[in-house]
């Protein structure tokens, strides 16, 4: 047994609790996070029957999970005082009420197999006591002594005591015998009365699947535990309707809610909270970063290298590889929603879905394409999260003008952040890339001269009804090098270069009108040392 100390307060000088009273807690209300639920209990505070509660008295609370951690078990009351609190991993102390019809038959079952038990023992005992009977008469016939003289009274007396003798012998061994058998059937009239006794006290003193919280309080009112469990969390799944006329992107978001707690969660008032206690609650520390110069490494041959460095220490791990760690995992402000109505969430069974609101955020609608890769453009939606809560990550369906067009994951999406979701191919929006001008195009390719010349061309074809605005994207060399120099020209010119913080990445911005068509081009130059290689 695990009895773990929460709390000590002095209630008086009582030698000790008028009762034990077993109050069962309800679930009044559960407060989930993305992982783990705060779950708040209630329990009526009353006298046992017959008695009075305003006295210090002992309060056993079964039904908390099992293994309930202590740490974050509080305890509060409202019209009544709070002593000792422990926290109970295994057999509850038994009731002081013991008068329930269960109990009742139960010891009647026992005495019933004690007093069977009983007769079968007595029964044993008179057999045995039958068997030392004749054992004492044996010895005593063995010791008796005689007066007589005569040959003939000698030898009949003789003859007298030896067949007394072998009849009490002859009564021991049976009596023995009789003994035997009767311990043997005495073995499942001990087992009985073993069997009647463990079901009596699994009824007085019951195992437990879950923790018992034992209280001593004084008065009566309502005593209020609240405690975490970890085995239980929710996810946001959305729908996302894009409206391309509008220019608005329909929100409505669900919850999926689940609990494997060891318990049924009935008709508790649910929140949700996008708190993540469990999680990381400060900032990753940082450390230094030490720089260093030497001579350059002389490469050697593999054979060297090996027998240079057998037996050689691992090299020590530097501070700077202990940047590599993850990001934080929460980013804004806390947000809870509150469920209006009464839920209930089976223990390990249920997978609750439930609705939580519906959100329109606007956005810019436009056609994407990244010619380099695919054939086709792509809608996709940008704006800004204007909710002004977080979204937390989670499945999302993609409906466009009305129809399931894919499925993605949105990412977590602070309240004021970008906002960008692709909603399927277009496919009427043709794209081709070729390099008409270059004849050393392939990737991996070693030139031996100083110079080289690229030239891209790309063809755009609206074959849909409808205009739509157009983002191209695509690359060009770039370099790091001083010695390596690229020159480009973009006929039209780039809408933006270095596109979303890219080096090299061109971006193309213009309406696309419905039947028509668009040309791009790109024409690189680079030029190097002639001790150089291009690679």
């Amino acid at each position: 047994m695990r009895i773990t100390l929460v709390a000590a307060l002095v209630l008086g000088a009582t030698p000790a609790l008028a009762d034990t009273i077993e109050a069962p807690a309800t679930i009044r209300a559960v407060t989930l996070f993305p992982q783990g639920a705060q779950v708040v209990r209630d329990i009526e505070i009353k006298g046992a029957e017959g008695k009075s509660a305003q006295g210090p008295h002992e309060v056993l609370v079964p039904g908390l999970p099992k293994g309930t951690d202590i740490s974050t078990l509080r305890v509060s009351g409202e019209g009544v005082q709070i002593g000792a609190v422990s926290l109970i991993d295994g057999r509850a102390p038994a009731l002081s009420d013991q008068s329930s019809a269960q109990i009742k038959a139960a010891q009647a079952r026992l005495q019933q197999a004690r007093e069977a038990l009983a007769n079968s023992q007595d029964q044993v005992a008179t057999i045995r006591a039958k068997a030392q009977a004749a054992a004492d008469q044996i010895t005593f016939l063995k010791g008796a002594g005689t007066q007589l003289s005569d040959p003939a009274q000698l030898q009949a007396m003789a003859q007298m005591v030896g067949d007394q003798i072998l009849a009490a012998s002859e009564r021991v061994i049976a009596a023995k015998a009789d003994a035997r058998r009767a311990e043997d059937a005495l073995k499942p009239l001990q087992e009985a009365v073993k069997q009647a006794q463990a079901a009596l006290d699994a009824l007085q003193n019951p195992a437990q699947d879950h923790d018992v919280l034992r209280a001593m309080v004084s008065g009566t009112g309502t005593l209020t535990i609240t405690s975490f469990v970890g085995n239980a969390g929710w996810q946001p799944t959305y729908d996302l309707r894009l409206d391309r006329a509008a220019g608005q992107l329909d929100m409505e978001r669900f919850v999926s809610v689940h609990q494997a707690t060891g318990e049924d969660w009935r008709g508790v008032d649910l929140t949700l909270s996008t708190a993540r206690p469990g999680g990381q609650s400060a900032p990753t520390a940082i450390y230094p970063r030490l720089a260093r110069i030497g001579p350059p490494m002389v490469a050697q041959p593999l054979s060297k290298s090996l027998s240079r460095t057998a037996g050689a220490p691992a090299p020590m791990r530097t501070e700077a590889a202990m940047t590599d760690t993850a990001a934080l995992q929460m980013q804004g402000e806390t947000v809870t929603y509150h469920y209006p109505t009464a839920v209930d969430l089976r223990d390990g069974v249920d997978d609750l879905r439930l609705k939580l609101d519906a959100k329109t955020i606007p956005v810019n609608v436009l056609a994407e394409a990244v010619p380099l890769s695919d054939p086709q453009a792509y809608r996709v939606a940008e704006g800004k999260n204007e909710t002004g809560e977080i979204l937390l990550p989670g499945p999302a369906n993609l409906f466009a003008d009305g129809a399931l067009v894919g499925q993605t994951h949105l990412p977590m999406i602070a309240a004021g952040d970008k906002l960008r979701l692709g909603f399927g191919a277009i496919e009427g929006i043709r794209l081709t890339r070729t390099m008409p001008d270059t004849s050393e195009g392939d990737r991996g390719f070693i030139s031996k001269s100083n110079a080289r010349r690229e030239v891209v061309q790309i063809e755009v074809k609206n074959l849909t009804a409808q205009d739509w605005p157009m983002r191209v994207i695509d690359q060009v060399p770039y370099s790091e090098q001083d010695d390596l120099k690229i020159e480009t020209t973009a006929t039209p010119p780039a809408t933006e270069t270095d596109y979303d913080q890219k080096r090299g990445v061109l971006a193309w911005q213009f309406d696309l009108p419905a039947g028509a068509d668009k040309q791009l081009r790109t024409e690189t130059t680079l030029s190097w040392p002639t001790d150089q290689v291009l690679r």
